[in-house]
């Protein structure tokens, strides 16, 4: 499977691009790409700014030039798309604490039940920004976008969706989108760290 890393994106709510933050002192993707590397034939990134990400060990992609600025949605045809065929996990880059395990287990669900998508339900909360997708629907995602649908619930009116019910609240699934998101990202990996002595 591939591993696909949602880079794009303004960051408006927090003023800064949230996949350089430091969180322990490693960078929020870099947090990602190590979490998620040993499990994927390749890691690639949907980056606005490829520059900034020439330092991991992945495939970078800027969005196609027709969907740029259209959101995750168009990052997740843009992916999709590199990786040809085959499973995909799709995270954003604002999901700290996504875990290969999670991610592992919905691939598995995906190719077993056949399904175009996996995503994980939280407090009944979808969260397709860490899901599991087949690469084969990506001309379902473009014409999703040529609909000038953003939104991936649009999406997913067109595809064939399995939700799977996370038994208990985790911050597996947790994103930061403000500064006081961010510092609490920072408490609650210094807690896991001093967990982990």
């Amino acid at each position: 499977m591939n591993t696909i890393i949602l880079a794009g994106g303004r960051s408006s709510r927090m003023g800064r691009n949230k996949a350089l933050m430091k969180i322990g002192g490693t960078r929020v993707i870099d947090r990602i790409a190590a979490e998620f590397q040993p499990i994927s034939e390749k890691i690639i990134v949907i980056a606005n700014d490829p520059t900034q990400y020439k330092h991991l060990d992945a495939v970078i992609h800027e969005d196609e030039p027709v969907f740029t600025g259209e959101g995750p949605l168009a990052g997740i045809f843009t992916g999709l798309k590199a990786a040809g065929d085959g499973p995909c996990l799709v995270v954003a880059c604002d999901m700290p604490f996504a875990s290969a395990e999670l991610g592992c287990e919905l691939v598995s669900i995906l190719l077993k039940n056949n399904r175009d998508a996996v995503v994980p339900v939280q407090e009944n909360r979808i969260h397709p920004l860490f899901a599991a997708y087949d690469a084969r629907i990506a001309k379902s995602v473009k014409e999703t976008l040529e609909f000038a649908k953003r939104s991936v619930k649009a999406l997913f009116d067109r595809i064939d969706v399995e939700y799977f019910p996370l038994k208990e609240k985790t911050e597996v699934v947790w994103n930061m989108n403000t500064m006081d998101e961010y510092i609490q990202a920072k408490k609650i990996a210094g807690g896991r760290e001093e967990n982990d002595m």
